[in-house]
């Protein structure tokens, strides 16, 4: 059964398309975007608008989940061959396009690109590969298209292809949006609930002196420490891990189907946390990497057991359905709030079985503090983008083709030991500059629940 909001979109698309050949959908991650998106298409090729539909996205694991979902609501297989109603591929597959522009030449096709957000491009601009061959190849042979996103801006803020955008001020214009507020109004998405774990007492040691600090940012600004340097200490895994694993063994006492996901930052640290949580937790846990080959195979077999830990290393981010999973330990570097944003997605998937909240542990690294305290913005004002002649009238042409604040603290004092740094097995370069110490002992650790968003109607 389509949610109320999938068949409010449906309507709306199936209506827009009557007036212009391009359509923007933005819905926070977790909400449905792919189902609305195949009953979408299955409403035109039902109405006679187009013949086949071809879906980009950007993993082969995203790609294969459009595979599975839109040959169920169509009935029909989607695989591109022969008899198949279309066809899912990644958005690499766009560096070679001439079987596809034969194809758009020739038929009525509808083109879904999701997550286009990984395409940007227009004017002068620098854009990547996927984007200049969206825009060269696709723009004026398509019949239809229509673009999924659940962040819909980029960290560099270059605009996105097919968008709209207002003037002067650069915002981005949805055909269509439905954000996190509404989705946990509905039901359609768990309540998040982050927890900030702060450096409460911090001892750094360089050149035989001595530096005490009494919270990550000061640290971070002052202590010639890394983030990267810090994500990768024992203490601060131990610490995450063990919040992490108490709040999932909790859920998975009601719901034994609950699992955790761990956001590691490189291969080696993964391998270090997975040596923590087994040697020290006693928790078992699937590892996924691109440099793991089998990959793809582990996730689809995590998705459907009942084990509790994987660990991910840019494999779990965006798209990616493992629906059972309800606590997130972030332990990534990345600190962007797109990223931040997509792997909090990955919990916030509604289930039958299991309780309408989810849980994200982190440090209280400034940055991704203030993203937790906005949430409820589904387009940050921050993302707008400086326009300049030649990129409005590039990105114009592009879609031419138009027919209560709340806060609560509390301490969880524990001991620790120190570190050198030379056990972490990361070069100083890989780390950045301010690496350069000898030592760094954490005393204890300062959790905060950050709940600004959630919602008391």
């Amino acid at each position: 059964m389509l949610r109320d909001w999938q068949n409010r979109c449906i309507k709306h698309a199936t209506d827009t398309y009557s007036k212009q050949a391009g359509y923007l959908m933005l819905a926070c991650p977790g909400a449905g975007k792919t189902i609305a998106a195949a009953h979408i298409a299955k409403s035109l090729i039902d109405n006679n608008k187009v013949d086949y539909v071809v879906c980009f996205s950007p993993s082969r694991i995203v790609c294969q989940s459009i595979e599975q979902t839109f040959e169920h609501v169509l009935s029909r297989k989607f695989n591109g061959h022969l008899g198949a109603l279309g066809m899912s591929k990644t958005y690499h597959s766009l560096s070679n396009t001439t079987e596809l522009i034969s194809n758009l030449s020739n038929s009525r096709v509808l083109v879904i690109f999701d997550e286009i957000h990984h395409c940007a491009g227009g004017g002068d601009s620098p854009s990547n590969v996927w984007g200049m061959q969206l825009l060269v190849t696709i723009q004026n042979l398509a019949t239809y298209t229509l673009s999924l996103t659940g962040t819909p801006w980029r960290t560099d803020t270059l605009p996105i292809p097919f968008a709209k955008y207002t003037d002067p001020d650069g915002n981005i214009l949805c055909d269509f949006s439905y954000d996190i507020i509404e989705a946990i109004r509905d039901k359609v998405c768990r309540m998040p609930q982050i927890t900030a774990i702060d450096l409460q007492h911090v001892v750094v040691k360089k050149n035989h002196q001595l530096q005490t600090y009494d919270n990550l940012q000061n640290l971070l600004e002052e202590g010639d420490v890394s983030y990267q340097s810090i994500i990768k200490h024992p203490e601060v895994i131990k610490h995450l891990l063990s919040q992490s694993i108490e709040q999932l063994d909790s859920l998975r006492s009601i719901s034994p189907n609950a699992g955790g996901l761990i956001v590691a930052s490189s291969y080696l640290h993964a391998l270090q946390i997975q040596s923590i949580l087994s040697g020290q937790l006693g928790k078992e846990s699937t590892l996924v990497s691109c440099r793991l080959d089998d990959s793809p195979e582990l996730i689809e077999y995590f998705k459907n057991s009942q084990s509790e830990w994987i660990i991910s290393i840019a494999m779990i981010s965006e798209g990616t359905d493992i629906p059972r999973l309800q606590v997130c330990c972030n332990l990534t570097d990345v600190t962007t709030e797109l990223y931040f944003r997509q792997i909090l997605g990955r919990v916030l998937r509604v289930t039958e079985a299991q309780s309408n909240f989810a849980y994200m542990f982190m440090l209280a690294e400034p940055k991704l503090v203030e993203y937790a305290k906005r949430l409820d913005e589904a387009v940050p004002g921050t993302y707008t983008y400086q326009k300049s002649a030649h990129l409005l009238d590039s990105i114009d042409n592009s879609t031419s083709k138009e027919l209560p604040n709340k806060t609560f603290s509390s301490d969880n004092s524990k001991t620790s030991t120190g570190l050198n740094f030379d056990s972490l097995n990361t070069n100083a370069h890989q780390l950045g500059s301010k690496n350069q110490v000898d030592e760094l002992v954490l005393s204890s650790f300062k959790s905060q629940i950050l709940s600004s968003y959630l919602i008391y109607a």
